[in-house]
């Protein structure tokens, strides 16, 4: 371990300051035995073996100073690259159903079917998708050609594609995810592609272009405060970067192995992670790599809390216990210097007294240093985590703000809900596919202006049933399909009585209202799943999601309950829009407390017309 001293500059400087004071005990205990009479000489005997203690003693010092500051830094890595990792997988699955249900979309068939007609509707229908779904750069139809009959990027123009991506979307089962260069972008692009079938047979391809600059950089915005964070391909080709003026995209980074380290530019520790996946997705075999940064300093802040481990305490203790055996031959020294007139010895005692008194110094020093380090490490990783967790319920509920959103201009249920008997089978088939494309939705539901329901994806027994609640009503009053709304976070019949979240959004049909489409979401099992994957490993504890009136959304402790509301208690501090961390009691147990509020994520919750406060706790247990 201590070969790696280098990469850790406190641990070095506290080895160098150990050595220089020992070999300046050395000198003195020299000088003493030279002056010294026979009757002293036991005293210095004893200064050699003090010298031989100090040495071990350092030993363990340094080695539990590179293994803290090595778990510090390698912890911290690895949870900033697995949350950028996976935040963003988490994004790309939704894509993934994105391209599958819009290239099913009615209104592109009928298009395709009929390239010639005025493209003004068709481009009209893709702006509207993209003012919801607004994680895209462009949406391009094209034949099974490769002609582009359709796009909603002006800066993109262009009318055909060569590109071997056309082909092998015709020739897949599924959707088709690509990232590289091609004549369908200008640059590296990120796509989602799906062949369009009407009636059995393939008409044309649907090209999804994901902003994927914009995205990585929200992902290294809300990550990063120091180091790089490094997405790449094939291990080592670099794709985005958050600090592209020193590691620029399309750079080959090469990450040294010394034992069980990742080096970067052999002096900067790395850690590369891939994605855990979700939902049985990978995606792309891609990597992050988490860098630290080049010039780290120690931490040293005041806490009004460290966490002293079981070694690090018995180190202090020991040299302690070393400096008041010293402490006590010094004063036998003193009393035979006296005794037998030895004046030479009392200045040789006094360096003595004094260098011991500042070895026991720097190694107190040192001690206090590394319990303040595992500290901080504690509190730095309770934050990534509560943030991670947060930000993917805001990711999260910003796809159902979509969903509602968009699945309310589908040209079936307008059509459908114009007549005086709608075919309920039909919407019904229509709610039951995309209900298995979007698996976070135990029903959805389509009710009339009346609110009545008159379909579902699952639930038959629901229809006929009347929705009477504000969040319908305000549903049935809307003329904006930008707008959507959401129930109270409450339980709900619909949700087998469990609480959950409701979204709706109104079906318009020429700024008038037909009725509302309501997206169920499963919010018991996926607020919960948040939690638990979004935890600190092999850290005890338990985590909440509540509003700012302190009702419980989601919990992991068993005796924490949804809907329970939260006790405020003089070391349970008030929410407030800012991040907070303290050390509390709770339930006779003593916990670190990281309490993170919800920012939302593109226009959810910051441009639209939602509000909803919600935040993010971690209670690790110390």
């Amino acid at each position: 371990m201590h070969t790696l001293i280098d990469l850790y500059p406190f641990a070095k400087q506290t080895n160098d300051n150990i050595d220089k004071q020992n070999k300046f005990l050395q000198k003195i205990s020299l000088t003493g035995k030279i002056n010294a009479q026979e009757s002293s000489q036991n005293l210095f005997a004893y200064t050699d073996e003090t010298i031989i203690k100090f040495e071990k003693l350092k030993q363990a010092l340094i080695t539990a100073l590179i293994e803290e500051s090595h778990k510090k830094i390698t912890q911290e890595l690895t949870l900033k690259a697995q949350c950028a990792i996976d935040i963003l997988k988490r994004n790309l699955f939704e894509r993934t159903a994105d391209v599958g249900f819009l290239s099913s979309d009615d209104a592109i068939i009928h298009f395709l079917k009929n390239p010639e007609q005025n493209k003004d509707d068709i481009r009209s229908r893709l702006k509207a998708y993209v003012a919801k779904y607004s994680v895209y750069e462009d949406v391009i139809l094209f034949d099974t050609q490769g002609t582009v009959h359709a796009n909603i990027n002006p800066n993109n123009r262009l009318t055909h594609s060569n590109s071997p991506l056309i082909k092998e979307t015709l020739k897949a089962d599924s959707y088709l995810e690509y990232y590289g260069t091609s004549d369908i972008s200008k640059t590296d692009a990120l796509l989602y592609l799906q062949k369009i079938i009407s009636k059995g047979e393939t008409i044309g391809v649907l090209c999804l272009h994901f902003k994927f600059e914009d995205e990585m950089k929200r992902i290294f915005d809300t990550l990063l405060e120091e180091g790089d964070l490094l997405f790449m391909q094939e291990q080592s080709t670099v794709i985005a970067s958050s600090n592209p003026t020193q590691i620029r995209p399309k750079t080959h980074v090469t990450l040294s192995k010394q034992k069980d380290l990742l080096l970067y530019a052999q002096k900067r520790i790395a850690i590369q992670t891939k994605t855990t996946g979700y939902q049985d997705y990978f995606g792309l075999d891609w990597t992050m790599s988490a860098i630290n940064p080049l010039n780290e300093t120690s931490d040293t802040k005041a806490l009004h809390k460290q966490v002293l481990t079981a070694k690090l305490k018995s180190i202090i203790d020991e040299a302690h216990e070393i400096v008041d055996d010293l402490g006590d031959v010094i004063i036998n020294g003193e009393l035979i210097a006296s005794k037998y007139r030895q004046y030479t010895l009392s200045p040789i005692l006094d360096n003595l007294r004094n260098i011991s008194s500042s070895l026991l110094r720097d190694i107190d020093n040192a001690a206090e240093n590394l319990a303040t380090t595992s500290t901080n490490a504690l509190l730095k990783d309770a934050q990534i985590a509560t943030q991670f967790s947060i930000d993917i319920m805001d990711r999260n509920l910003y796809e159902r703000a979509n969903d509602s959103r968009w699945w309310a201009l589908t040209p079936l249920f307008i059509q459908e809900l114009q007549k005086e008997s709608p075919d309920t089978q039909a919407l019904h088939d229509v709610l039951s596919h995309i209900n298995s494309l979007y698996t976070v939705y135990t029903d959805i539901m389509i009710y009339d202006e009346q609110g009545s329901i008159i379909a579902t994806s699952n639930n038959q027994n629901f229809v006929g049933k009347k929705l009477s609640c504000e969040t319908s009503i305000n549903t049935l009053r809307n003329k904006n399909p930008q707008n959507y709304y959401v129930s109270a976070f409450e339980s709900s019949p619909y949700y087998d009585d469990k609480a959950t979240y409701i979204y709706h959004a109104s079906i318009l049909h020429h700024d008038k209202s037909l009725g509302g489409i309501a997206v169920v979401f499963d919010g018991a099992v996926e607020f919960e799943a948040i939690l638990r994957e979004s935890a600190l490993q092999n850290k005890k504890g338990f985590s909440l999601f509540c509003h700012h009136d302190r009702t419980v959304i989601a919990s992991t402790n068993p005796h924490i309950k949804v809907l329970e509301t939260l006790p405020l208690t003089d070391e349970m501090p008030a929410f407030t829009d800012e991040i907070q961390q303290r050390f509390i009691t709770f339930e006779q147990k003593s916990y670190l407390l990281s309490i993170v509020p919800s920012s939302g994520y593109r226009e959810y919750k910051t441009q639209d017309n939602y509000k909803n406060e919600v935040y993010a706790l971690s209670f690790i247990e110390i």
